[in-house]
């Protein structure tokens, strides 16, 4: 697989395909907040990620477009870091809209409100569109990879603090728990190891695994809002099982792959 990439020699497209992933990444992530916070009517600050969702996406496609141009790459950047503020803002407001007394329980905080790992994203996304324009070379494989990692680790503790609202009752909740945790261990030694040939088949080979995961994940939440109704309701849809978890599993999988692909060499003075 690897010398048959090397033969295509996508290298010289691996900045614009990461990018136009960044930006479905955006998009998609603005859409599952929609989903979530229309539960509220949008309260508050609530549509401070609505609002920054397109301008992000906005800013993403400016830059792959005019990468050359200073002034996009400015926006771009600061966009970026903006994106990083409302993710670690969001996951303060998460918390403290469940800490609603002094007594709260730890289960209330972390397992039974709201999602408090799910605003971070937000700034998981625009790290790795950072990393996509500032690096390059071998350096930039090793920082998105380190990204992926830390996205597999997030995941990991998102869907074991999701499932834990049912008390992990059946044992195949605990699959993406696993193949999460492999992935996990896998791209930080690959961004980290001097790897070989086969090493990188394994990567692979988990990174696939993790997407058959996201799936059947994506087809069990969707049969568990679809059980016992004669047709789709979509309050279950939106607020039951949550569809867009299990696919975060195939979103990283294939941001691990593409991570993985071959970069540029980068010439002195480059």
């Amino acid at each position: 697989m690897i010398n048959r990439l090397k033969r295509l020699n996508i290298a010289p497209y691996k900045t614009p395909i990461l990018l136009g992933f960044m930006a479905v990444n955006f998009f998609l992530t603005g859409v599952d907040v929609l989903i979530a916070h229309s539960e509220n009517n949008f309260f508050r600050w609530e549509v401070i990620p609505l609002i920054f969702s397109p301008l992000a996406v906005v800013a993403v496609l400016a830059q792959l477009a005019f990468r050359k141009n200073t002034v996009v790459k400015r926006t771009f950047q600061t966009v970026m870091w903006v994106g990083v503020v409302v993710g670690i803002v969001g996951t303060l407001l998460h918390l403290a809209g469940n800490a609603t007394s002094s007594q709260q329980s730890l289960n209330r905080l972390l397992v039974t409100g709201s999602p408090i790992g799910a605003p971070i994203a937000f700034a998981g996304i625009a790290c790795y569109a950072l990393a996509i324009a500032h690096y390059r070379g071998t350096t930039r494989r090793s920082k998105l990879l380190v990204f992926t990692g830390l996205g597999f680790l997030g995941a990991v503790i998102a869907v074991f603090l999701d499932h834990a609202r049912l008390g992990f009752v059946s044992g195949y909740t605990m699959i993406p728990l696993v193949s999460g945790t492999l992935a996990t261990l896998a791209c930080f030694y690959m961004a980290y190891g001097q790897t070989n040939r086969h090493e990188t088949y394994i990567c692979f080979s988990i990174l696939a695994l993790n997407l058959l995961v996201g799936l059947v994940g994506f087809g069990f939440h969707l049969a568990g809002n679809l059980a016992g109704t004669q047709s789709i309701v979509w309050a279950r849809m939106m607020y039951r099982n949550p569809l867009m978890g299990p696919l975060l599993f195939c979103n990283l999988a294939v941001l691990g792959g593409l991570s993985l692909l071959p970069e540029l060499v980068v010439k002195p003075g480059d």
